[in-house]
């Protein structure tokens, strides 16, 4: 198949992690020369969106409307989609993940999708978000409509499939950054002056969206461990998302717990357009989560050789090795956070080295150029030659 035009559905344009990887790869794939379109089936519902280029649209449907209860989907936005696809005449429509799985497996029913095959990619664990009732029939029933499917871990894909008895072509894609939007991203000391902190500060940095599966509140709980016996210690929050006004809450009610230190050791920023500062001025990345596919972050942390302690959940052993670019947490508790973080803290020249192997091992095996390979081998492999 002579492949040039590839369709990408995404579910809204927010910037969140499935987004903003959909933007990158179209970017680089348009760089290669690819027509690619992006297609969001959803008025954002925050102010902060990924880039749009004229050829790419939002559609004028809202996620919350009462069609999209399970297993229903909008007609309207299905016809539009069928219209979009017509006009487009894609070889490959991608499906981003979440919502966009379902479209893309009535796109393939009604037969809209013309001669273009339409694949899915998988970011999380199947269990965690869908463990059974009318939700697991119904996206078991959608998948298994689609051509393939690429997820971002092997766990994320072996979730998959053994929870949807998934059984066309599928792979494993991991996920990557394009490193060149941190092409300015100043020093770390710059990065601390810029930011009010001290160039003897210890920085532990939460980024990332302010959701329940995120844990937010178990960061806090770490650093309320932390703060009480290391008077350097700074700890940012960097995100927004559904719990940030809990979490302002959370913030504000630590302070009498801290025995009389200010509470300006727990600086809360909220979404950043640029986090480049904060991973520069970062000593150590927490990620506290309860799943995760494979979080880019632990791959931008690294860029800038911070070290990520994180919870042993989904894929992150796939994108960090244990003691050597990172710390996992198997049981996930705040004791166990508090122990690894403050070994780290205890000895900077561990901390230092950990970190530049963490940069190393990401620069070679996590490039958006072997990403981009692979999902045109993947295409071409659901679309072969006639």
């Amino acid at each position: 198949m002579d492949l040039t035009r590839i369709l990408i559905l995404d579910t809204s344009p927010i910037r969140r992690g499935a987004q903003v990887f959909g933007e990158e790869l179209a970017a680089y794939l348009n760089s290669k020369r690819y027509r690619v379109k992006r297609i969001y089936l959803f008025r954002p519902t925050e102010s902060q969106i990924v880039s749009m280029g004229a050829e790419n649209s939002i559609l004028p449907f809202f996620e919350n409307s009462h069609l999209e209860k399970f297993p229903s989907f909008q007609p309207g936005l299905l016809l539009r989609l069928k219209n979009e696809i017509k006009d487009f005449e894609p070889q490959i429509i991608l499906c981003n993940g979440s919502k966009t799985l379902k479209y893309g497996a009535w796109i393939r029913f009604f037969g809209f999708n013309g001669k273009g095959k339409v694949t899915g990619r998988f970011i999380d664990d199947a269990v965690f978000w869908n463990n059974g009732g009318i939700k697991k029939w119904a996206y078991s029933n959608w998948i298994n409509r689609l051509d393939g499917m690429v997820a971002v871990s092997q766990s994320s894909l072996d979730s998959m499939i053994r929870h949807y008895k998934f059984q066309k072509p599928s792979r494993v894609i991991h996920r990557v950054f394009d490193p060149g939007k941190f092409e300015n991203a100043p020093k770390r000391n710059d990065a601390r002056t810029q930011l009010g902190i001290g160039e003897n500060d210890e920085v532990l940095l939460f980024l990332g969206n302010l959701t329940a599966q995120k844990r937010p509140d178990r960061f806090l709980e770490i650093v309320k461990q932390l703060i009480e016996t290391r008077p350097n210690l700074k700890a940012l929050l960097v995100g927004d998302g559904e719990l940030g006004a809990s979490v302002k809450s959370q913030i504000s009610n630590l302070k009498p717990v801290l025995s009389g230190v200010e509470v300006s050791q727990i600086l809360f920023f909220g979404y950043q357009q640029d986090v480049s500062p904060f991973l520069a001025a970062a000593d150590i990345l927490v990620l506290p989560s309860d799943t995760e596919g494979l979080p880019g972050v632990v791959l931008e942390a690294a860029h800038f050789g911070v070290p990520t302690i994180a919870s042993e959940v989904g894929g992150i052993r796939e994108c960090l090795i244990d003691g050597e670019t990172g710390m996992l947490v198997p049981d996930r508790t705040v004791f166990q956070f508090c122990e690894k973080i403050s070994f780290l803290l205890d000895h900077p020249k561990d901390r230092k080295a950990m970190g530049e192997r963490a940069k190393s091992y990401t620069s070679q095996h996590f490039r958006m150029d072997q990403v981009v390979d692979q999902y045109l081998d993947f295409f071409q492999s659901i679309s072969p030659s006639k």
